[in-house]
């Protein structure tokens, strides 16, 4: 099975301008205006109602699926294979069921395990070696490099891709309703939401992508230089090949995990490095004590999301207050993360 992908086909990959098909299973968008009390609308994906289990991810990996048909059936012993964090450990697992295929995972060292996955007879976790993405993704190389009997689904490279179809869904289901969006917002891990709908939402109503994460902040001026993207990008990218992260890195947050703890994706940095286009016009960053407000909020009104979701919401429920027509992405159900 291919194990690395070339510039040219990454670069396709994160390019959402030329994804047509629309997804055509079931979906759910939910206007919090009323329950939030929000001057603009605060529309909803509803993730946590994905079919076959509650979060995004079910979108992805039932497309992801999809995509590699030929090597399903060209390869019926296979098992299939992905690096994961635990909406897409429950995710890839359920699709695979429904593919008669085991599971090969590899997951950082940081990762804790769902208690309930210790019975499932048709898995194997492989747990990376060293701290959070950094020994992630030499472990996840590793298994690509040595393994001759996965089938490697790639979702940190062509989720966004996948979710483009739940985004031209998405952009249908807005223009039925008469919706404009001015903003949409999103926390990011393999960036399939922010890029799969953000984008999409940028390209068809001119609406601003927003990051929210937790360290750091940056401005719509530098987001906007190519040339200044393209050095951070490849400087992030130096940064994997740190042997022994320093103890100043900061600690894993197991109430975000797995959003990046220092270093985003390498298939997004690879792809910003080579076009200098990061997909988003704000950075903004979110405390843990905004965040834990708008989880109790939420809960309040009857709706137990994720941790991330609650997250994102903070700035999505800050611009929906100011006026305007927000979208965010429902990441799951009945976790703490």
């Amino acid at each position: 099975m291919k194990a690395e992908i070339s510039s040219a086909e990454l670069v396709e990959a994160f390019s959402m301008s030329t994804v047509t098909e629309v997804y055509g299973g079931p979906l759910t968008l939910t206007n919090l205006k009323d329950t939030l009390k929000t001057s603009g609308d605060l529309w909803v994906v509803r993730g946590d109602l994905a079919p076959g289990v509650p979060n995004a991810k079910s979108f992805v990996y039932e497309l992801l699926f999809e995509r590699v048909k030929e090597e399903l059936d060209a390869h019926p012993d296979y098992a299939v294979s992905d690096g994961v964090g635990s909406s897409g450990v429950e995710a890839m697992h359920f699709h695979a069921q429904l593919h008669n295929r085991r599971c090969v995972f590899v997951i950082a060292r940081e990762f804790e395990l769902p208690l309930h996955v210790a019975s499932w007879g048709d898995v194997e976790f492989i747990r990376a070696d060293g701290l959070a993405e950094w020994g992630y993704v030499r472990k996840l190389a590793e298994v690509l490099r040595t393994r001759t009997d996965i089938i490697p689904l790639h979702q940190a490279f062509y989720g966004p891709r996948a979710m483009a179809r739940v985004g031209n869904r998405v952009v249908q289901e807005l223009e039925k309703l008469g919706v404009r969006p001015d903003a949409s917002v999103f926390v990011a891990a393999s960036a399939s939401s922010l890029w799969g709908i953000g984008k999409i939402l940028a390209n068809r109503f001119s609406s601003e992508t927003i990051l929210a994460t937790k360290y750091t902040s940056i401005d719509r001026a530098i987001l906007r230089d190519e040339s200044k993207m393209r050095t951070i990008a490849r400087n992030m990218l130096k940064g994997y090949s740190m042997r022994n992260p320093s103890a100043s890195t900061p600690e894993v947050d197991r109430s975000l995990f797995p959003l990046h703890v220092a270093l985003a994706s390498v298939p997004i940095l690879r792809c910003v490095a080579l076009t200098g286009k990061p997909g988003i016009d704000l950075v903004v960053r979110v405390t843990i004590e905004d965040a834990d407000r708008v989880q109790t909020q939420l809960r309040a009104v009857g709706y137990n999301w994720t941790y991330t979701t609650a997250f994102a919401l903070v700035k999505a429920i800050q611009l929906a207050n100011e006026g305007k027509n927000v979208v965010a992405m429902v990441y799951g159900a009945n976790r703490n993360t």
